[in-house]
């Protein structure tokens, strides 16, 4: 044997010959040749076809004869060699219907079982014929992208990867999406992209940005799970150097789930548009409509209830539209196009095509087939052959289940494998492979009916349960070829019989009766629970039974009638779960019926807030009782909370109930109730009240009671924003009030913010670093060489906020890649870290931790549900909840939390027009009621002004007042004030006019209506650092806010100051100094930033080593002479005015945009409220005021980036204030 493995290897080098074969598909047949002419091995000679891309890697085994058993299942039933293949030296391998998939590198060798030697390699090229391909797009080369439609129709039920591929190309994949490594071809490197619900929608598309020439070609989709890829669909591509007509081709079986039209618009979207899909031919011709929302008013009756859209279509781009169940009659021209107030422009046109499933003889051999005599009987026969999947149900206890298959097929005993797998691949049964192949699960569970003559293989499954229940495929192909000869689907479902009762019933039954004859001296009966614990039998011991049942069993043993239920004393809510009863034959040790029963213990609910006077537990028991008895109440760390024995009367209490309860104690009426006082947070848990016989210790009956006492919580608001994120908290409980607080940032570089900046650090085994100014100057000092080797990550909001899977990875600045969960995490743990450091050197704070804390995090109104459940995920990863505190993680929406705010109003008033920027570092002085950004005319009565008061108690007093010429103006305070005022009373003070804003501090909620009482809308500008949004909210009785309308967009110019400065010193100095000095460059950024407020000149200091290098160039002051706007004195650089509006002039234009068409919107609105931190600028303000002042109060509070953080804390305290759809 070893000389012949010698051998082998010697003519190895004979046959490393690769060979190319091409082949159309659709083909009968490609034949990939492999001729040997070395020795063949005399003993367990095996010629092997494989793929080395391909998991598994077989394609065809052959040994004595075809062995299928380790197959690559996408070639199933389609490969087959010479049936003396190993006699005459032809391997040659032939594959039937070659598939584009199929295109690949196929390798051919020969074993004897030790050595293994290649004997040729074959290049196989499946080209694409017309009819062949699933659909054809063609597209102009220059246009921004392209969509490559793939839709999968089914749920995924396990994690996979979606892989695109070109066989054209090496390597072949154009992009992959899921855990596997990605071996991308360079040329689509950056240019591709797939849905962020691509695996929660499977919708599988791929967007192809700037195609060019060189990509046309075949592309194909499909999914790969831990066993095998699955083909989905393939798409031509052309991209055409010239413009012409463009259609789309989309081909689908009648009968399918759905179809998609793909239709991508590559623009941004700047106005309110109509997206409009309509049908040539049809009257109406609308076959759905999307503006704001659906619009299916005018649409045609042929689609009603057929067609969607995805909800974010018109903020995506993505106007593909779905077309549930096509019909024949849906083939046709269909037209995607947009209509805003001036036009229709025409996308896309799409041609579809429903093609019938059956060839046409076949259907009208079917109609011949029902109007014969006999039909009926035939289609009876055969009817498990003609439902797709058949279903089967039955009970759980049953003592076995037959899955149906019957074929028409005629079959061969000698050459026919007939298999049974479920829904996981796994073997339930097979004529073909041994035992162990068979998946445990099934181990002496399963019978096959192999009857050759009437084509019967349908599957006996003894004592199934819940967990055989799925679908069950059943395979019948012939052994030697490999062809599949027959197939079937049985869906399986096993009903699990449930039991609901409350807890406190003295016992619940948990059914269970067998048909089967049984012996008491043969039979062994088991209950056990779903954690395999024994519950109940009638041959183990007693030390064998769990103690958690100890006492409280009854098993019925009749084995005459079969009734074997259980009786379970007090169930509890930990006795919740599925039982499963077992029947042993002790002779044979067969198992004889399984039942399994759902149990199901409901535990009474008491909720109150923390602070009330106290709290009943509820306990009345039927159960007839003497004076000899004990009754303890117990929490769920077994503590004694309270108890009662006739004996010792008073049992052992815990400490932390000391004094604060009161057990009623009656035996006659049977009400041992408790009442809890003054209940806290801690006192939130299961509470157990058992009565018992003192002597016995037997339990007479037993209830739990479930207290949540909901926490007058601390507060701790987030604010994650795009550029900056912060903290801001408040340690008084409501009642009390209290001044909010915040965290300053970036002391270290000479400033004072409330937020930092929104990036983080993480070293190279990606463990956390650094967050905000400390991660970004030390990333920017780092040499390239160590920062190539961290992952550094900023500007990520939007990316964090689109997540819909926890495994989504987001790119850092170097092009490695993190899960965006696992970032996100880390700058909520941060930033948690941080503030409970912070506030444990506070005076009012002392020890405390996260637990203490309702935190509230703010969000973007158009977060999706599905993100929330992974931002928790996140939270809860962070320590900030724990899996049972949720409910203390709060989501505030930015724009409410920032309007909240100014309601309230701030303590520290509004900006006014003559405010400078020092001044409102500092807490102005109290001045005239209602004074803000602008004063707007008309009106019944010039300077009249209605404040509305909303006191504590819900009262509400309005009160009017009236400028006098030269007069005063009005402070409102309330009594938290230094002046002395009566319960519940509001005072006036007068101040003189030369006041310049409002200074309101309340502890109530105050609503200011101007001149129009019937304006309770506010439009709120949410100016960010790098993006705004605004929004309108409308004030509602009580107080209450309500979202109406929302948008958002990204400001123009953010980077203007770079170019301003790379214009000043030229493109080669400013990118050296950039590259070499990147902290000083960032401290200018920080110092501009600072800067960018004020609507005046301003200066920045230049660091010495770029004065020093642009000298080398030529004199400083030469390089600002051609600058308009800029100057250089004495080592600063002057910025004029009108050069520092400038670098605001588009966004400025677009804001007040965006304002116009939403004001035109909506009616009603009185207030429009300046937040965030952009709207610090004094000429942002002044911009709109100009603009918008003359119609509608312009509002600013003092510090706007402080806006939200502040609100999102009332939120968390006063979460009512805001209602949600």
């Amino acid at each position: 044997m070893e000389l012949l493995a010698v051998i082998l290897l010697f003519y190895a080098s004979q046959y490393l010959l690769a060979m190319g074969e091409e082949v159309f598909e659709g083909a009968e047949l490609a034949v990939l040749p492999c001729h040997y002419s070395g020795v063949i091995p005399e003993v367990n000679p095996s010629v092997i076809w494989s793929r080395h891309d391909l998991k598994p890697q077989t394609v065809h085994l052959r040994r004595k004869e075809d062995d299928f058993c380790g197959q690559n299942q996408r070639f199933s039933g389609r490969t087959s060699m010479k049936f003396d293949a190993l006699a005459s030296a032809d391997f040659s391998l032939s594959l039937r219907n070659p598939r584009l998939y199929d295109s690949g590198n196929y390798i051919c060798s020969i074993s004897d079982g030790i050595a293994e030697i290649t004997v040729t390699e074959v290049k196989l090229q499946v080209k694409a014929s017309p009819e062949s391909l699933t659909m054809t797009m063609k597209v102009l080369k220059g246009e921004e992208s392209v969509l490559l439609p793939c839709q999968y129709g089914k749920e995924l039920e396990e994690v996979v990867t979606v892989k695109w591929s070109r066989s054209d190309l090496n390597p072949n994949i154009v992009h992959k999406l899921g855990n596997y490594p990605s071996e991308q071809n360079q040329l689509y490197e950056g240019r591709t992209s797939m849905s962020p619900y691509a695996l929660t929608s499977s919708d599988f598309s791929l967007t192809l940005k700037e195609p060019q020439l060189s990509d046309s070609g075949i592309y194909i989709c499909s999914i790969i799970d831990d066993k095998e890829e699955i083909f989905l669909s393939d798409v031509q591509l052309h991209v055409r150097a010239s413009e012409e007509f463009l259609t789309v081709t989309v081909e689908v079986y009648k009968g399918e789930e759905s179809v998609v039209l793909p239709c991508q618009y590559s623009k941004v979207i700047e106005d309110l548009v109509t997206v409009k899909w309509g049908r040539s031919g049809l009257n109406p011709d609308t076959v759905h409509q999307r503006r704001e929302r659906d619009d299916l008013r005018g649409q045609n009756q042929l689609f009603e209830g057929r067609t969607s859209m995805r909800p974010d279509a018109l903020v995506s781009g993505n106007f593909s539209l779905t077309l549930k169940e096509p019909q024949l009659s849906d083939s046709g021209i269909y037209i995607c196009s947009i209509i805003d107030e001036e036009e229709e422009t025409r996308l896309l046109d799409i041609q579809l095509h429903v093609k019938e499933i059956f060839p046409t003889w076949a259907v009208v051999l079917l109609v011949l087939l029902v109007l014969l005599a006999v039909s009926g009987g035939l289609l009876f026969h055969f009817r498990h052959d003609l439902i797709s999947v058949y279903k089967v149900e039955v009970d759980s206890g049953v003592e076995s289940v037959l899955l149906p298959f019957k074929t028409t097929v005629r079959l061969s005993e000698y050459n026919t494998t007939v298999t049974w797998r479920n829904n996981r691949n796994r073997v339930v049964h097979s004529n073909c492979y041994k035992d162990y192949q068979q998946h445990k699960q099934f181990k002496g569970r399963t019978e096959m009916n192999i009857n050759y003559k009437s084509r019967d293989f349908s599957l006996t499954l003894k004592n199934p349960t819940d967990r055989d229940s799925g679908t069950y495929s059943c395979t019948v192909y012939d052994y030697w070829s490999g062809k599949i000869l027959a197939e079937k689907q049985v869906l399986l479902k096993v009903k699990v019989y449930k039991v609901e009762v409350n807890s406190g019933v003295k016992s619940v039954l948990l059914p269970f009766k067998t048909t089967v004859s049984l012996t008491e001296d043969n039979t062994t009966v088991t209950w056990r629970n779903n954690d395999g614990r024994m519950v109940a039998s009638n041959r183990y011991k007693d030390d064998q039974q769990h103690r958690q049942y100890k006492n409280r069993t009854e098993m019925k043993k009749n084995y005459g009638s079969g009734d074997f239920s259980l009786t379970l004393k007090n169930p509890t809510v930990r006795d919740s779960g599925t039982y499963s009863c077992t029947v042993y034959d002790d002779k044979s040790g067969k198992i004889r019926p399984n039942k399994q029963v759902l149990l199901k213990v409901k535990v009474y609910k008491v909720e109150v807030d923390s602070g009330v006077e106290s709290v009943l537990l509820p306990f009345k028991t039927p159960v007839s009782l003497t004076e000899e008895v004990t009754v303890t109440w117990r929490n769920n760390s077994g503590r004694v909370v309270d108890g009662y024995d006739w004996w010792y009367k008073n049992l052992q209490q815990h400490k932390q109930y000391e004094g604060r309860t009161e057990m009623k104690i009656n035996v006659k009426s049977r009400d041992f109730s408790l009442t809890l006082k003054n209940p806290t947070v801690r006192d939130s848990g299961t509470y157990t009240c058992t009565v018992s016989y003192r002597q016995t210790g037997e339990i007479l009956a037993m209830k739990q009671v479930l207290l949540k006492v909901k926490a007058d919580s601390l507060i701790m608001a987030i604010d994650f924003g795009s550029g900056f994120s912060g903290y801001a908290f408040n340690l008084k409980p409501r009642e009390e009030g209290g001044e909010t607080q915040l965290k300053r940032w970036g002391k270290e570089l000479g400033l004072d913010s409330p937020k930092t900046p929104t990036c983080l650090l993480f070293d190279e085994d990606r463990q956390f670093l650094e967050f905000g100014y400390e991660a970004k100057t030390a990333y920017s000092n780092m040499r390239r060489e160590e920062a190539e080797k961290h992952y550094f990550f900023e500007d990520f909001k939007r990316n964090i906020l689109d997540m819909y899977d926890w495994w989504w990875t987001i790119t850092a600045a170097n092009n490695k890649e993190m899960t965006r969960l696992e970032v996100f995490t880390e700058v909520l743990r941060f930033l948690k870290d941080d503030a409970l450091k912070t506030i444990k050197h506070h005076p009012a704070g002392g020890e405390i931790s996260a637990s203490d804390f309702t935190w509230v995090l703010t969000v973007p109104d158009s977060l999706k549900d599905l993100t929330k459940r992974i931002l928790t995920e996140a939270a809860v990863l962070a320590g900030l909840v724990g899996e049972d505190t949720k409910d203390k993680l709060v989501f505030a929406l930015e724009s409410a939390a920032a309007l909240a705010w100014c309601l309230k109003p701030p303590p520290d008033g509004f900006i006014t027009q003559n405010h400078s920027r020092t001044s409102q570092d500092q807490p102005p002085e109290p001045a005239a009621a209602g004074t803000s950004c602008n004063d707007p005319a008309g009106g019944p009565e010039p300077g009249a002004t209605k404040v509305l008061l909303e006191t504590q108690n819900q009262d509400q007093v309005a009160v009017h007042f009236k400028k006098e010429p030269g007069g005063t103006k009005v402070l409102l305070e309330t009594q938290n004030q230094d002046q002395v005022a009566e319960p519940g009373e509001t005072r006036v003070l007068l101040e003189t006019q030369n006041q310049d804003q409002v200074h309101c501090k309340m502890g109530t909620k105050i609503l200011l209506e101007t001149r129009n009482p019937d304006r309770k809308r506010y439009l709120v500008v949410d100016c960010g650092d790098q993006i705004y949004r605004i929004t309108v909210h409308e004030v509602l009785e009580g107080g209450a806010l309500k979202m109406l309308d929302k948008d958002f967009r990204r400001y123009l110019g953010e980077k203007k100051i770079k170019e301003f400065l790379r214009e000043i010193f030229s493109h080669g100095v400013w990118r050296e100094y950039e590259e070499n000095f990147p902290s000083e460059v960032l401290k200018i950024m920080f110092e501009f930033i600072h800067l960018q407020h004020l609507d005046e000149d301003v200066q920045i200091s230049c660091p010495d080593t770029l004065r020093e290098r642009a000298q080398r160039e030529k004199d400083i002051e030469t390089f600002f002479a051609s600058v308009e706007g800029a100057s250089w004195e004495d080592g600063v650089i002057k910025i004029s005015r009108d050069k520092l509006r400038s670098f605001f002039d588009d966004s400025l234009q677009r804001i007040t945009e965006r304002l116009r068409d939403v004001l035109n919107k909506n009616s009603n609105i009185g207030f429009i409220v300046l937040v965030g931190g952009l709207a610090e600028s004094q000429m942002l303000r002044q911009f709109i005021t100009d603009q918008f002042g003359h119609q509608y109060k312009v509002l600013c509070p003092l510090r706007p980036q402080e806006a939200v953080l502040k609100g999102a804390v009332e939120l968390g305290r006063n979460p009512e204030l805001v209602q949600f759809d």
